[in-house]
């Protein structure tokens, strides 16, 4: 077993920005640089993935690329797609874990053995949540994990204990990997949950700030107008007006009109305040 405390950071400097930091094991972890820059890239890590950056009415998210260089300014941008539907729920929980326990066994699957979870901490600061049976609808953030290999059980160790019993063979989880991490452009019928623009071009598998609220120039599609709705999930990697929004999900509204195909516009960002 495994204990950890968890911090909550918030973080002001003269730069006139506020870090507010996630769950992290200790504060040896914090991984900080000073002061934040929303405008840099960084092959290694600067900050723990998902802290938020403010600074007036501006925000950012902490995310790392995923294998593929992001080269257009104002991209919408995706949290990556599951690696396979076995990993939403039904996981089956290979050795019952009491009240107070931060370990749990997960039984893998052929399906589950896939990157990044194949790979120890692929999906650290990722979640895990019981979906099914004894302790259903507990949500717990995965500080580490050992690779999910064939048919094996594989430890999830977590930041917080449990607070309900799970049982083998009975309780059964899902797990995700963090939202921040791995990111891709927005497919044309998203895959999974916007996590905002990137500010400048960001190399593969390199660490950067998504822009998640406040103004931001996003690369459009089609003409948007003032007084609208901005969506994504319509066309690939630009964001549409939302007049006709069926599987598109709204990520603001346009300060200056979206005038053509591949120009960009200015767009208040209301992802995350």
């Amino acid at each position: 077993m495994t204990k950890s405390v968890a911090y909550r950071h918030l973080v002001a400097n003269d730069a006139g920005y506020i870090l507010m930091y996630p769950n992290i094991g200790s504060e040896d972890e914090l991984l900080q640089s000073y002061p934040p820059n929303s405008y840099a890239e960084n092959a290694t890590q600067q900050f723990p993935l998902g802290t938020k950056l403010i600074q007036g009415e501006r925000v950012w998210r902490y995310c790392k690329n995923s294998s593929a260089a992001l080269t257009t300014l104002g991209t919408p941008l995706q949290s990556a797609a599951r690696i396979h539907a076995e990993a939403d729920d039904d996981i089956v929980l290979g050795v019952t874990a009491s009240i107070g326990d931060y370990d749990i066994s997960l039984t893998s699957t052929t399906n589950l053995a896939t990157s990044p979870l194949s790979t120890a901490n692929g999906f650290a600061e990722g979640y895990l949540y019981v979906n099914d049976s004894t302790g259903q609808g507990q949500t717990y953030k995965i500080k580490s994990h050992e690779a999910a290999s064939g048919t094996n059980q594989f430890i999830v160790t977590l930041y917080d204990p449990l607070t309900v019993a799970v049982t083998a063979a009975a309780s059964e989880f899902g797990i995700v990997q963090n939202s921040y991490a791995n990111v891709i452009a927005t497919a044309a019928v998203l895959t999974s949950m916007c996590v905002g623009v990137n500010p400048i071009a960001v190399t593969a598998s390199y660490y950067f700030w998504s822009q998640t609220g406040g103004p931001a120039a996003i690369a459009c599609n089609a003409a948007v107008a003032l007084g609208t709705s901005v969506v994504v999930g319509t066309t690939a990697a630009k964001a549409d007006p939302g007049a006709a929004a069926t599987t598109e999900v709204l990520i603001g509204y346009p300060l200056t009109p979206g005038v053509t195909t591949d120009d960009h516009f200015l767009v208040f960002l209301t992802l995350d305040r």
